[in-house]
């Protein structure tokens, strides 16, 4: 060895000194170096380079020949470090050579590609690209790093060259051993197409004009592409010369692929091409294809449509996609409504009426396991088997109807033997079914289940819990039996049901207040609190707070009040113990002001919609709530606002423009807003300082967080949204909303409001688009659609066909009128039976003259026009539809009658009214009679004296039945109930006959309001309590001591008497001796005292009686 190193050395100095390479002439400098060297070894590669004089390093190393390089570097320790590797091949012209004929070791590989890697990236030409990676690097590339991989690197890259990079990346390609992943590549994609686009895309240019750019430029790495960095790469108009390319179709039928991406590229594909054979999509991609790509197909397509939707999507949830399938259906056997499984539900009532009735009854087990009949369908379907013969008579012939209950007849029900409906009870299946029907067949249902057995525990146990509200409250007096308080407490119940029952069941010593339902709770009423303890009051109500994971307890504001009135002496400042709502009745002075905030903060969560709007307590309340806060402007903080929780709702514009933005949360818990608390919720989202951000950043999914808000919100906040993007949004929002049971009123306005736009002109025909079954069912239906494009748009036999879908989507007043204007032309002779009662809300907007020639016999037609939800009647209207219906032979005023008009009662004629039975009105709901003239109230009333007189004999059970009347009753049955300690709340007094009120003594009030008297100072500012607090002596009064003033000022005679305080309200709830007081005796100017006494003739006698009473009080 040390022989070797001295002749290395030698040679070397020779080499180098004094003239470099002095003995070197030419030829392979490889050669030269092994023949000066002998078999001494080799110099390694940092001595080579230091035998080559730096201006002849090119030339010496292309003297080298690519098999004597891969040579001189597959020696041992030749390489060294390798920081001479990339000098040998930046001077190399044979390194392509080299690449791919020569093998080396694999850390030469390693160290080797860095230096050549921007040679492959820079390679212009495809076949130059090919060679690089499919052979001079074939055998490299497993050692690409992080590094060589990353942006910085690769982002000059020539088209061709990254494009092959991406393929290779993306299919062989080991990430196992390399120091980076899938992820980092699809970053360095982001970076090289995200500098404007489509990069890399040329028509013109034969080697970039492919239209599979997706595939070339992103690959399976399109598992990371997000719709942001799409619309990044290619805008909306740049990405349609790709959308047909078959390759890019599938490349993106991939689950992995964000699910907002592929729909958003399945849009534009059918923007571009509405066309486009959805047979040509694979299976995948049919989840996402909207409907107006299947109709153009027939019936064999689309039948294998649907089995490709079975197996791919695992059906098809869009009504819009089932409806526009089976209209491809013109025949249709059982065999094909097998194959239609669930989309049945897009069948129209014309093509149902095609189908054979053996053919319906054949396929009842698939057809009654369909969601999303709406009640035209389903009625087509039963008249349909009905005719055919099927009889519906028993539980199983019942049942087997499945979802289709809802179109049985209310009188197909009636026909069943009770006995059979009782069978049909216990399964839980035909009771969801049951419950999605209209409420007349429910109705009916329960009243033949009723007959059965009237005790009421019998009624708790047969009628279904579900649907318990349908039995008339009468029936559920227990005063003659036992109660099964569990049996109820699974029941869901009206308000109006459970105080009758409330007290019975509350008053239960085995029963634990903490597990009262909250649909029991509700009954709560100081007429069923009378014979309570405080103790138990106490109890029931610290039940009704709120509790987490539990319904809310739904209380009126004389619930509420009566609750404080009975325990205002009683409460401690654990506010979270008690009823939210009923805190805003608190007294706030007893508020210690260490826990104001704890008070506000508790009555944060109150629904101040139940406050009167005569108590101005609102304002009150927040008076209280900024000085206990220390809010001095009406700017609040978002601390403020989390404090006040629902009493934002309450708020001027003013608060909402200058709080804090976190305001907006919650004011989605108000139930409604004035326009200037629109106005501000408009302007501050607008202003962009919100967490939804700059109004060009909006987007639909700014729309679903603002959640309800949108609701209530006008064109100058739906302006600022794309037609496309309110659209879908409304495809989510509006059956929310139904769901719901939004009020007609706001759905009417939201719609003018979001589909606001210039009305095109009548002469350039339909344009929109004519309006189809599948049309129909897209829930955002009518939006897009002005008035003038939904008339011509919009033919006849569309509409007759579906016109239960068109009825229950179309909300506008004005396509209303449309609907009903061309339903009259389908129907000349009038409207019948089968269409008014899936007319919905549409029929509000009827003339008298139309409703002249409507055909209304049956109750279930009866029902349906009067339906609440669909919004008010004007009174001639409904007395013109009630009186038709009463023309009938055979129909009556009867129970379900009564429940089916509710308040358009009060439209009827007294002598109509007369008619009803004392039977009729005992078995109906409580019928609300505010609205009637006191001659229709004097009448109800009458009748429901003789219809409730079986309870005479428990006071508070009768009177809950007959209070909803008392606005009928004279004088003499008021001051009767005067003495029987009813505890009548304030809205039933101040509905009393106006000329009754005012001969009321305070005595008698006192006697009628009972625990309940409070009320007269807390309501003392309404209309009807101020006139007869003004009528009476200021001194009786006084004795109220409730604070109340303006009475008539009187004279007084005093003489000695026993009195029991007046604050005593007569129940046991008071716990007060009996006293001995003077009575004043009060006089009024004409010498008549209260009730018409004389008190100057009566004085002597009436001084002796007392006195002796004194007396004898005095002795106890």
């Amino acid at each position: 060895m040390l022989i070797k190193y001295i002749y290395l050395n030698c040679r070397f100095s020779r080499l180098t000194e004094p003239t470099p390479l002095r003995c070197y002439v030419n030829g392979s400098f490889y050669s030269f170096l092994r023949s000066t060297f002998l078999g001494f070894g080799f110099p390694d590669l940092s001595m080579l380079f230091t035998l080559m004089p730096d201006t002849r390093q090119p030339e010496l190393l292309n003297s080298i020949t690519s098999s004597e390089l891969s040579q001189f570097l597959s020696q041992p320790d030749v390489v060294g470090n390798g920081s001479n590797v990339c000098a040998v091949f930046n001077n190399y012209a044979k390194t392509p050579v080299f690449l791919e004929t020569e093998d080396v070791p694999e850390a030469v590989k390693q160290l080797t590609l860095p230096c050549v890697w921007s040679l492959a990236l820079n390679s212009g030409n495809r076949s130059e690209v090919n060679a690089w990676f499919d052979l001079r690097l074939k055998n490299y590339l497993r050692f690409l790093t992080r590094s060589l991989v990353s942006s910085s690197k690769v982002q000059n890259a020539s088209c061709l060259a990254f494009q092959k990079l991406v393929s290779v990346l993306g299919s062989d390609f080991s990430y196992n051993s390399s120091d980076f992943a899938q992820s980092d590549v699809y970053i360095t994609i982001k970076s090289y197409l995200g500098t404007g686009g489509p990069r890399c895309y040329s028509a013109n240019d034969p080697e970039l004009n492919s239209t599979a750019w997706f595939v070339n430029y992103i690959g399976v790495f399109v598992t990371y592409l997000s719709l942001e960095d799409l619309n990044t790469f290619v805008t909306a108009s740049q990405i349609n010369v790709f959308l047909e390319n078959q390759a890019n179709i599938k490349l993106f039928n991939n689950t992995a692929i964000p699910a907002n991406v592929t729909s958003y590229y399945i849009t534009q594909l059918y923007t571009l091409n509405p066309t486009f054979n959805p047979l040509q999509l694979p299976g995948f991609f049919l989840c996402e294809v909207p409907s107006t790509a299947y109709n153009s197909l027939g019936q064999t397509a689309s039948m294998e449509i649907l089995d490709r939707l079975q197996l791919f999507c695992n059906g098809t949830k869009d009504p819009q996609v089932s409806a526009a399938l089976v209209a491809n259906f013109h025949t249709i056997t059982e065999s094909t409504l097998a194959a239609i499984g669930n989309s049945s539900s897009g069948l129209t009532t014309t093509q149902i009426s095609s189908i054979s009735s053996s053919a319906l009854v054949s396929s009842l087990a698939t057809l009654g396991s369909v969601t999303g009949w709406n009640l035209g369908q389903a009625s087509a379907v039963i008249q349909s088997i009905i005719t055919g013969g099927f009889p519906i008579d028993t539980a199983s012939s019942l049942m087997s109807l499945g979802t289709l209950v809802a179109g049985v007849p209310s009188a197909a029900i009636a026909s069943i033997p009770t006995t059979e409906l009782l069978t049909a009870s216990q399964s839980s299946v035909f009771i969801t079914n049951m419950l999605a029907a209209p409420q007349i067949v429910q109705e009916t249902y329960v009243n033949k289940i009723i007959t059965i057995n009237q005790s009421p525990n019998a009624l708790v146990v047969n009628v279904p819990d579900a649907m318990a509200t349908l039995i008339p409250r009468a029936l559920l007096t227990f005063s003659q039996e036992p109660v099964d308080v569990q049996a109820i407490n699974r029941k869901t119940w009206k308000q109006e049901q459970a105080v009758i029952f409330f007290g019975d069941v509350a008053s239960n010593a085995s029963i634990d207040s903490e597990e009262l339902s909250p649909s029991v709770l509700q009954g709560f009423t100081c007429t069923s609190a009378q014979s309570m303890t405080i103790k138990t009051v106490h109890r029931l109500v610290h039940a009704c707070r709120p509790r987490i994971l539990r319904e809310k307890v739904a209380l009126k504001e004389t619930q509420l009040t009566c609750m404080y009135n009975l325990l205002k002496d009683n409460l401690d400042q654990s506010f979270t113990d008690y009823p939210s709502d009923m805190l805003l009745y608190y007294n706030y002075a007893k508020v210690e002001k260490s826990n104001c905030r704890s008070y506000f903060n508790a009555a944060g969560s109150a629904d101040f919609s139940v406050l009167s709007s005569v108590l101005n307590k609102e304002e009150m309340l927040l008076d209280n709530a900024k000085s206990c806060l220390g809010i001095s402007e009406v700017s609040l903080s978002k601390n403020h606002v989390e404090v006040l929780g629902n009493m934002v709702c309450t708020v001027n514009g003013s608060y909402i423009l200058n709080s804090d933005p976190f305001i907006l949360e919650k004011l989605k818990n108000c139930k409604d807003f004035t326009e200037a608390q629109v106005a501000a919720m408009e302007t501050l989202l607008i202003s962009g300082t919100t967490q939804y951000g700059k109004t060009t950043t909006w987007n639909q999914q700014t729309l679903e967080d603002l959640e309800t808000l949108p609701l209530y919100l006008t064109q100058n906040f739906w302006s600022l949204f794309t037609t496309e993007v309110k659209g879908k949004f409304l495809k989510s929002f509006m059956p929310q909303l139904r769901k719901q049971e939004t009020v007609k009123r706001k759905l009417k306005t939201l719609f003018k409001q979001i589909n606001s736009h210039s009305r095109s002109k009548r002469g350039a025909g339909c344009i929109t688009g004519n309006i189809t079954q599948s049309v129909i069912a897209d829930t955002s239906f009518p939006f897009g659609y002005d008035m003038t494009q939904f008339d011509l748009c919009l033919d006849i036999s569309v509409l007759k066909d579906n016109l239960a879908a068109f009825t229950k989507q179309v909300d506008d007043n004005n396509f209303q009128k449309i609907i009903l204007v061309k339903l009259n032309q389908a129907y000349p002779s009038g409207i019948v039976d089968e269409q008014l009662k899936v007319l919905g809300s549409v029929s509000r907007v009827a003339t008298l003259d139309d409703i002249t020639k409507w055909s209304i016999t049956k109750i279930d037609t009866l029902s349906a026009l009067m339906a609440f939800g669909d919004g008010p009647w004007e009174t001639e209207k409904s007395k013109a539809i009630i009186t038709t219906y009463l023309n009938t032979s055979g129909n009556s005023l009867g129970s379900s009658e009564l429940n089916a008009v509710g308040a358009n009662l009060c439209s009827l004629d007294v002598s109509v009214l007369k008619t009803i039975t004392s039977s009729s009105l005992k078995n109906a709901n409580s019928l609300d009679v505010t609205s009637c003239s006191t001659e229709q109230k004097r009448a109800v009333y009458d009748i429901s004296k003789s219809s409730f007189s079986s309870q005479r004999i428990s006071n508070p059970t009768y009177y809950q039945l007959i209070s909803p009347y008392l606005g009928g009753a004279p004088i003499e049955d008021i001051r009767s109930l005067a003495a029987q300690n009813v505890n009548m709340d304030i809205t039933t007094f101040k509905g009393l006959e106006s000329t009754v009120i005012p001969s009321l003594t305070v005595s008698e009030v006192k006697g009628l309001l009972g625990a309940n008297v409070d009320d007269l100072k807390t309501f003392e500012n309404d209309a009807v309590v101020h006139a007869w607090l003004i009528a009476q002596p200021q001194s009786d009064l006084d004795l109220l001591r409730l604070g109340l003033t303006g009475g008539k000022e009187t004279s007084t005679a005093v003489v000695p008497t026993a009195v029991v305080p007046l604050n005593n309200t007569n129940t046991t709830l008071a716990h007060n001796a009996v006293t001995a007081k003077p009575l004043p005796i009060t006089t009024t100017q004409n010498g008549v005292g209260n009730g018409g006494a004389h008190p100057e003739k009566d004085l002597g006698a009436l001084s002796l009686c007392l006195a002796l009473v004194t007396v004898i009080l005095q002795m106890m």
